[in-house]
C-alpha cells in the first residue's frame, strides 16, 4: 500500500520518452497519488509491458482503475482508446481532472463497478483519499458509499460500449464476479491481465484470445 503524504502543488508531470503524463493533486490534502505515480514503470512491470504491446487503434477497458495509472500510460503512450472503470467517488474525481490536464479525448472514465449483474449496490471503502486500495465492492464497513455495478455483457452486447481489444482487471477480491459477468466477451478480446489477491498475495496472470 502507498503511504499517505501532502503536496502543496497542483498537479504531477511524469516523463515518458518525448511525452509526459500529468497527474492531478489535491493540493494540501493527504494522498497516494504521487507515491503511485512515481511507482508506475516499476510496481508492475509485466503491466506496462503489456501496454507497449497495445495497437494504436486498439480499445482498453481498465477495470479498477484507480486513480489511472495504467488509464493514462496506455492514452498517452499508445494514443489509442481508453475506458477506465473505477467506484471509488474520490479517484474516480482524480482521475477525471488528469484526463482533463492530459487534454486526452478518448479516455473516458466511468464511476461504476465491473460485476456479474445490474444493481445498486454499496463499496466498502478504506478511506476517503486518492489512490487509495483494498475497496471492496458489494460490501460496507465502517465507511462506504452507493456505487452502480454493470457486466461487461450487459454493457457490450447492448452496444453501450464497444467490444474491448484489451481488459485489464484489478478489482480487490471482486474478480469472480468480473469474469461471471464478461464470459460472452471474453471470447472476442484478444488479451486479459488479472491481478489476483490471493491471501495477501498479488499476482498477475494473463488470458490471450480465449
Amino acid at each position: 500500500m502507498p503511504k499517505l503524504k501532502i503536496f502543496d502543488s497542483e498537479s504531477f508531470s511524469f516523463p515518458i520518452g518525448n511525452k509526459k503524463i500529468i497527474f492531478a493533486n489535491n493540493k494540501g490534502q493527504q494522498t497516494y497519488i504521487k507515491n503511485r505515480m512515481d511507482r508506475m514503470l516499476t510496481k508492475e512491470p509485466e503491466t506496462i509491458k503489456w501496454i507497449n504491446n497495445f495497437e494504436t487503434d486498439s480499445v482498453f477497458f481498465d477495470i479498477g482503475a484507480n486513480i489511472g495509472i495504467y488509464s493514462l500510460y496506455s492514452a498517452v503512450v499508445k494514443g489509442n482508446t481508453v475506458y477506465a472503470f473505477e467506484p471509488h467517488a474520490s479517484s474516480y474525481k482524480n482521475l477525471l481532472d488528469s484526463i482533463n490536464l492530459n487534454n486526452l479525448t478518448k479516455c473516458h472514465a466511468y464511476s461504476v463497478a465491473i460485476s456479474d449483474k445490474v444493481d445498486l449496490s454499496t463499496i466498502n471503502v478504506k478511506n476517503m483519499h486518492e489512490g487509495v486500495a483494498n475497496n471492496v465492492v458489494g460490501t460496507k464497513g465502517e465507511y462506504y458509499h452507493g456505487c452502480t455495478e454493470f457486466s461487461l455483457n450487459f454493457l457490450i452486447e447492448r452496444k453501450i460500449l464497444p467490444q474491448p481489444d484489451y481488459i485489464k482487471i484489478d478489482v480487490d477480491g471482486f474478480e469472480d464476479k468480473v469474469v461471471e459477468g464478461g464470459m460472452n466477451i471474453f471470447k472476442k478480446t484478444k488479451s486479459i491481465l488479472i491481478e489476483v489477491d490471493n491471501k495477501n498475495i498479488n499476482y498477475l496472470t494473463m488470458i490471450e484470445a480465449l
